[in-house]
């Protein structure tokens, strides 16, 4: 019996409906589980009655040909492929449909070669490739782009290097690809996002780096994403699409990371306060998911790079942690929209490169802390819809760069300083 194709998806006694969507960022341990996966059995049952007992000519002959290339020629798994046999029932890991060949499954059977040779172009009805486990070295060359019926491509345990080639995108019919545990480099290839078929997508266990592309927020198939253990990358954009469950404190691992933008998702649960850890982070944009509940960790006070936080939209509660005032290069701080409570805290006066302070439709009591007058470089002070008591702090003429002051919906008293009747809004 041929090998059953190994997979990252462990068994379990839940129901496969509705769709479970997981993202593993990782490589530690699946965050999420796919639904139904066919397996390379699965798939041979499937078309088992539709072998025929003799193989293309062609097809055998280049396949010979690719052999001819393995550094192991006495590897005792393949030595089946020899020529006179019948490739479609005599050879290892090769099946066919109408004499043409479908499957090629060599998993683990120890070959040591390249992809140079493989005979893309002499397979045009080829749908299943699995290389797994084996010792192939070298890059993934573009004329993979050349099996345009694949629909299953699993290289993941080899040695391959280099970046995943563009042409990977030609490929319009695959669900499956996994290529984790190699040693690939370079970006996340845009082109992927052409795969509106792709329902798993595991790259893990790699060396990549840069963004990985917004664009794949089109892949609206896609039930697994693993994308592994990516300490250099530096954009995690995954924002406007509808990711559900909690987010994996496992994020706190990419510690290279620039940007994290999970925005307008429906993220559920507390902000991990792991993310701590990402001391790189200079935007941190986790608003619009409505069911991110909890307080905000005082923990993310550490991040000292962060120049963009933004919660809004959120069922946050609890006090503003006075460690925020610890981000002294934040420019913008957007709270609006959650359920916070207490008082502003007095900190939030060091942060003087602030542009943007949003903490609109709170429960937020108390006074204006005077201290507010400090960020001369505000220019929208958004405090309406909220709890606070007391008068409009004198300080705030000193925001001369203000162009925006909303107020409404408090219970201030007394005057509005003079100063500030000018503001253009």
């Amino acid at each position: 019996m041929r090998p059953r194709v190994p997979t990252l998806i462990p068994n379990n006694d839940h129901p496969v409906d509705p769709i479970m969507r997981w993202i593993n960022l990782t490589g530690q341990s699946p965050i999420r589980i796919l639904k139904y996966e066919p397996s390379m059995e699965d798939f041979l049952r499937l078309h088992s009655d539709a072998r025929v007992t003799f193989a293309s000519g062609d097809e055998t002959t280049a396949l010979l040909k690719w052999k001819a290339t393995f550094k192991n020629q006495n590897n005792s798994l393949v030595a089946s492929w020899k020529p006179g046999s019948d490739a479609c029932n005599d050879w290892y890991g090769v099946s066919c449909i109408n004499g043409r060949v479908n499957t090629l499954n060599i998993t683990n059977a120890s070959v040591f070669a390249t992809l140079y040779d493989f005979p893309f172009s002499s397979l045009p009805f080829l749908e299943y490739l699995d290389h797994t486990i084996n010792n192939f070295s070298g890059t993934i060359p573009p004329e993979i782009g050349n099996l345009t019926n694949l629909v299953y491509l699993d290289l993941n345990s080899n040695q391959i290097s280099d970046t995943i080639p563009s042409q990977i995108g030609s490929l319009v019919k695959l669900q499956i690809l996994r290529i984790f545990d190699n040693y690939l480099n370079g970006p996340v290839p845009g082109e992927v996002a052409y795969i509106r078929s792709l329902t798993k997508l595991s790259l893990g266990g790699n060396f990549l780096i840069g963004s990985i592309p917004a664009s794949l927020g089109n892949l609206n198939n896609l039930s697994y994403l693993e994308l592994g253990n990516l300490k250099n990358l530096n954009t995690l954009a995954l924002y406007n699409n509808q990711l559900p469950g909690p987010i994996p404190s496992e994020l706190g691992n990419l510690k290279s990371l620039n940007y994290l933008l999970l925005h307008n998702n429906q993220l559920s649960g507390p902000i991990p306060s792991e993310l701590q850890n990402l001391k790189n982070l200079n935007h941190l944009v986790l608003s619009n998911n409505k069911n991110l509940f909890g307080p905000i960790p005082t923990e993310l006070g550490n991040l000292k790079k962060l120049n963009n936080l933004e919660l809004s939209d959120n069922q946050l509660f609890g006090p503003i942690p006075k460690e925020i005032g610890y981000l002294r290069s934040l420019t913008k701080l957007s709270l609006g929209e959650n359920f916070l409570n207490g008082s502003i805290p007095t900190s939030l006066g060091n942060l003087y490169n602030l542009s943007f302070l949003y903490l609109y439709l709170n429960q937020l009591s108390g006074p204006i802390p005077s201290e507010l007058g400090n960020l001369k470089n505000l220019n929208y002070l958004e405090l309406s819809n909220n709890h606070l008591t007391g008068p409009i702090p004198s300080e705030l003429r000193n925001l001369t760069n203000l162009s925006d002051l909303g107020l409404s919906n408090n219970q201030l008293s007394g005057r509005i300083p003079s100063e500030l009747r000018n503001l253009e809004n």
